[in-house]
């Protein structure tokens, strides 16, 4: 028998990732709520900037993408050259790792968080340690408990995917405070813009000039709903750029998205608009679910995490098989939960109605 190449070990424990736009067999997909999605789509000017983009698809794009950053850090009120960004966040939050983690070194995150820091832990032959949440929260202190001298990054989901929490701004002073400074704290504000409005919450923009291990990473995929073009970038001391960027692909975004960037975040009414409809949609529609008798974790973002107990397959099913598309959250260890992005109003009044005819 021919032999083949054999990957590094490390990565044979990877189980890959699974998104939310399967569906299943059986299934009519009609209302997507399984990628906590923008419901709106993205702004007109996103649209206009898209349609206009393919003459030029034959020239290479900024590698530094000088001018979406431009606008990222007026926008931000920062600098400008404190920036990178990335095809997703998630690109840059596997460059992050890939730089400043080797094998033997250990990456900390917590409890049922986002499935990538998992994959970018073991990809670089680390070791996870995972921090145990006390009623679905982080504290600085379990976080702290966790740290070794082997700890070389911590993922910090803020707030979290699938559990929507965070840490106030005096608990994420608290840990930023008392991590050794060589050890790398990314905090991952991907869902930031749907909390602004929260006075203990801040996305850790404001700690990256006084603590140079502090690295803020954020999206366009949300608030900004530019999921499908995938962009995303990091607020980080320009030492730790310099080293990443050694690493980055040269053009690890197109033209097109950065243009598509720039034109998202010069319609900020597109962005509010969001924003408000989260803010009165989400409560509405917890509140329904309670009258339900149903359970929930408490979530802070685009999306409700609910605790359907032993009903929870039968009824992924039957929403399904009625043409409603919601996330399962078995493989993060919540099996009784699922997963429901804040959909348009119509989507969640009709996913209502199902739900009151199946526990009628």
């Amino acid at each position: 028998m021919t032999s083949v190449p054999v990957p590094n070990s490390s990565i044979l424990n990877i189980s890959p990732y699974i998104g939310g736009d399967i569906t299943p067999p059986g299934f009519v997909r009609r209302i997507a709520l399984a990628s906590n999605e923008n419901p709106f789509g993205s702004s007109p000017k996103v649209k206009e900037v898209i349609k206009n983009s393919v003459d030029r698809a034959h020239l290479y794009p900024s590698g530094n993408a000088t001018d979406l950053k431009r606008v990222i850090a007026a926008h931000h009120n920062i600098d400008q050259d404190w920036l990178m960004v990335g095809n997703g966040s998630e690109d840059t939050l596997h460059l992050l790792a890939r730089t400043y983690v080797g094998k033997g070194d250990e990456i900390i995150f917590g409890q049922h968080a986002f499935g990538l820091y998992q994959i970018a832990t073991y990809a670089v032959g680390a070791t996870a340690r995972i921090v145990t949440r006390e009623n679905f929260n982080l504290s600085p202190q379990a976080i702290l408990k966790c740290v070794t001298d082997k700890t070389k990054l911590i993922y910090l989901d803020h707030p979290g995917n699938p559990v929507g929490t965070y840490l106030s701004k005096a608990d994420l002073l608290t840990l930023v405070k008392n991590v050794a400074s060589h050890v790398l704290i990314v905090i991952d504000a991907a869902y930031a813009e749907y909390l602004e409005d929260r006075l203990d919450y801040t996305s850790g923009i404001d700690l990256v000039l006084d603590y140079p291990n502090v690295v803020m990473a954020r999206t366009f995929s949300k608030a900004y709903a530019l999921a499908g073009l995938r962009l995303g970038w990091i607020y980080a001391h320009p030492t730790i750029l310099d080293a990443v960027n050694r690493i980055r692909p040269p053009f690890n975004t197109s033209s097109m998205v950065q243009k598509a960037g720039i034109a998202a975040i010069e319609d900020q009414a597109w962005v509010e608009k969001t924003k408000k409809h989260n803010a009165t949609c989400r409560p509405w529609f917890e509140s329904e679910m309670t009258k339900l008798g149903l359970e929930m974790i408490p979530c802070y973002a685009n999306f409700s995490m609910v605790n359907f107990k032993d009903k929870c397959a039968d009824v992924y099913q039957y929403l399904g098989k009625g043409g409603i598309i919601v996330r399962p959250m078995g493989s993060y260890d919540l099996p009784s939960y699922l997963r429901i992005t804040i959909g348009q109003t119509h989507e969640m009044e009709e996913l209502m109605e199902l739900l009151k005819k199946y526990y009628r």
